[in-house]
Parts: structure tokens; sequence; C-alpha cells
């Protein structure tokens, strides 16, 4: 069994247990959750239908937590399963009841299954109902906020349940290599559902997994781990890279389904505020010089980010994003650095040659001798490829021992240079926040600063 069947078998297995893993359960619900997955069959990653028993289930999350991520991996074949109700299924029967709460919970099953969203039969009433409940989503207590003519949308009980992420194409920006044309500077953002705070914004020209891992390696590098993160269905969130990163750290990886963005609202929401706030005041600092690259972008965003965004009462909570953020009781789950950057290695896998050698981005290695001829898994920091660990066949051997570095950097993980326009002046709204921010951070101890979160790193 090759090394891409052992990670998509530990992707299943790890799928089966996330809820029971990212989130703290009350007395009894593991034991609920697994009877109603060992009830169903699943799809396993060879295309079979199989059912995985309760005590399967308990031997996963057993190894999960004795030894992470790669205890899920086979030795030898085994059952792999997929899990339960998923997270935007459950959002959509969420909305659906919300909407009509005399809805039955047959009814929006069947909904469900005639819009395509469910195949027949994957889901049981019970469980359902089941989930329902424990949300509050119930017809009494629906018909009672709705006779206030209003109810409020689903969020998740505390900080760092989930984190909604998106990109949003915002404005352009003289091509740095070329000034004469313009580019679009696209926004990755994460935020926090609970409490609308932002746990990381940052503008790029390129729209790649690399740099959507660096905003979640900096959003979890500033704010802690999150339970759950509920993204978009686009290639580079289903990228394996992400789903091994998020496995490794114990997190849900759901996605919105395609052509139906429900669940996603806040992030939306807060990316028209950025069209009628930042946005404008942008434009005026580029037109008139004074935001001349992609990181004086990145800097007026921040400033804008902490000084107005999490500073403005929000409609619904009723409070800013950094006071319900700074109230919650819930415990952060902060992760070293060290922990956090093997999460994000990338990993492939090289023939070694009869040398002794492998060759990888143009650059070349020497492994183990013994490793001559054998295919071997490389794991590796995008953004620093002197040092390459070496795996084989599940068990790390001594580090690749560089020969020739030709590319320090993966080509999917490089950055253009970027540079903007000339000179002009006047009065602008993001400049007049930044002295206020500058005061209101000298006050502040224990955070991380913008250049300590921005500057370059390895993830």
């Amino acid at each position: 069994m090759d090394e891409k069947m052992r990670n998509e078998i530990a992707l299943f297995r790890y799928g089966l247990i996330a809820e029971v893993v990212s989130r703290e359960l009350q007395k009894g619900e593991q034991a609920q959750r697994f009877r109603d997955i060992a009830s169903k069959k699943h799809v396993t990653p060879y295309g079979e239908k199989q059912t995985v028993s309760k005590r399967t289930l308990e031997r996963y999350l057993h190894l999960y937590r004795n030894g992470g991520f790669e205890a899920l991996k086979p030795t030898r074949r085994g059952g792999y399963a997929a899990r339960a109700i998923s997270q935007e299924i459950l959002d959509k029967a969420t909305i659906l009841k919300q909407e009509r709460p005399e809805r039955s919970v047959q009814q929006i099953i069947r909904m469900m299954e005639l819009a395509e969203w469910v195949k027949p039969g994957s889901i049981s009433e019970s469980t359902l109902s089941k989930q329902l409940r424990k949300r509050g989503i119930t017809r009494k207590k629906l018909s009672k906020s709705s006779s206030s003519r209003s109810f409020r949308r689903f969020e998740f009980p505390h900080r760092n349940a989930c984190w909604q992420g998106d990109v949003q194409h915002t404005l352009y920006l003289p091509d740095p290599t070329n000034p004469d044309k313009k580019r679009v500077a696209k926004l990755f953002a994460f935020i926090d559902d609970y409490s609308r705070y932002i746990v990381h914004g940052q503008f790029h020209f390129q729209e790649k997994g690399a740099q959507l891992e660096d905003c979640l390696f900096k959003a979890i590098m500033r704010c802690g781990k999150p339970e759950q993160i509920y993204v978009d269905n686009g290639s580079i969130y289903r990228a394996k890279s992400l789903e091994i990163t998020c496995a490794k750290l114990g997190i849900k990886l759901s996605h919105s389904t395609a052509g139906r963005p429900q669940g996603r609202g806040k992030i939306e929401r807060f990316f028209q505020f950025v069209d009628t706030s930042f946005k404008p005041e942008a434009y005026d600092l580029i037109e008139t010089g004074r935001i001349s690259s992609i990181e004086e972008l990145n800097r007026y965003f921040y400033i804008w980010t902490q000084s107005i965004y999490h500073e403005r009462t929000h409609g619904e909570t009723k409070q800013t994003p950094i006071q319900r953020w700074e109230e919650c009781e819930h415990p952060t789950i902060s992760i070293s650095f060290t922990d956090l950057q093997q999460a994000f290695y990338w990993e492939e896998e090289r023939r070694v040659d009869k040398t002794g050698c492998i060759s990888f981005q143009g650059n070349k290695y020497e492994v183990d001798q013994e490793l001559v001829g054998e295919k071997i898994t490389i794991r590796f920091d995008p953004h620093d490829l002197e040092h390459i660990e070496v795996w084989f066949n599940g068990k790390q051997m001594n580090n690749a021992k560089t020969l020739n570095l030709s590319r320090a950097q993966h080509e999917k993980a490089t950055y253009p240079d970027e540079v903007v326009l000339g000179e002009k002046s006047g009065l602008n709204f993001l400049e007049l926040s930044e002295p206020q921010y500058e005061k209101k951070q000298k006050k502040k101890r224990g955070t991380l600063s913008y250049q300590t979160l921005m500057e370059d790193k390895t993830i």
C-alpha cells in the first residue's frame, strides 16, 4: 500500500471521529454518535460499502488521541469509514427548520433528498432530530423567537468553535512586474463565527493553497486552534495538504455545497463591510502614492481591522467583536510554533537513485544509503527547502543532506515582489485611524504584534 492510499484511509478514519475529536461532548454523546455511525454503511476509499463497529470507532479514537494523525494510517488492510451527518447538511437542515418551524424532520429530510443535497436513505430521522434538538432548533423555541418578527441566525456557542474562511477579489494594484498593468489583490480571511472577530486577514496577488495555509497558520498562531473551519468548495479548499493539516491538528474541515454558500454569511457580510469602509480609503491611498506595495496594503488593512472593524458594535450581537471575543470564557488552545510548523509540512514521494540521491524542485539531496532504489516520502516546509525530512514505511529516517540548493522555496509557495505608484496628499480615514491604533497597542501587553505576525515565517 502506497503512502497516498495510507493518507486517504487515515483521512476517512479521521473524518469518522472528527466531531468527537474537535469538541467537548456531554456524557453519553460520544457513545450515541458512534452507535449512529455504526448503524450505517459507509463508502471506503476502495469504493466499497461496509459498516464499522462501535468498537472499531473507539479504537480509531484511541489511536488518534495517543498517536495523532499518523496512528490512523494502516499497516495492513482494515475497515474504513466516513462521518455521519456532515456539518454543511446539518446547517441546511437548520435553515429549513428555521424558515418553517412547522416542518417535520421527515419532511426536511425529504426536501434535502429532492434537492439532491443528500442521497435517499442516508440520514435517519432520529439522528437528525437529536442534532437539531442539541442546537435548540425545535418548533417550540422557534415559534417563540419568530413572534418577535425575526430570529437570530445560527451561531456557534463560543469562540474558536468554528471559523468561516473565504477569499475576496478586493481591489487592483499595479502589477509589480509591469507597472503599466493592474493586478487583483485578493483578501484571504478567517472570521470567528461566535464573536465575528477576524482571527487573520491578509492580501496576496496569488490565490493558491500556499496563501490559504499561510493565512490559517497565522490565525492559529494568533488566536489558538479552532474546532472547525467552514470554507468554500473551491480547489484550494479541497487540497490534500489542507485536509492532512486539519487532521493532524484535530480540526474538522467542512465545505459549503457548490453554488449554495449558505452558512458562510458572516464572512460574506464582513467582505461587504470591507467594500464600503476599507476599500474606498485604500484606493485613495493607492492613487495618492501612500500605499506603494502590497505589504503596505496589508499594514493598513491590519490597522483598519483592529481599530475600526473590531471596535464597531455588531448589529446582531450588540457587542464589538473584540468585546465578544475577550469576554468569552471558553479557553483557547495554543499550539507551539514547532508543532504547528510540523502540521503544515507538505509531503511528496521520490525514488532514491543508485547514488543515494533524490532530485526535488531543481535541488539535489543525499539520503541514507540503505534507501537506494526505494520510494520514500519527503516532508518539508515549502518556504525552506534546505531542510527535508525523510520517511520510509511510516518511520522517520535521517534528514536529507542538501548537496545543491538552486531553489530555496517551493515554486507553489513563492510570492512575487509587489510595488505601487506615486505622489499627492490629503486626508484619509485609514491614516487617521493609525495613531489611535498605536496608542491603544501601547496599553496592551502579551499580544502578537503586526510585525511579528507578518514577518517572513516558515510554514
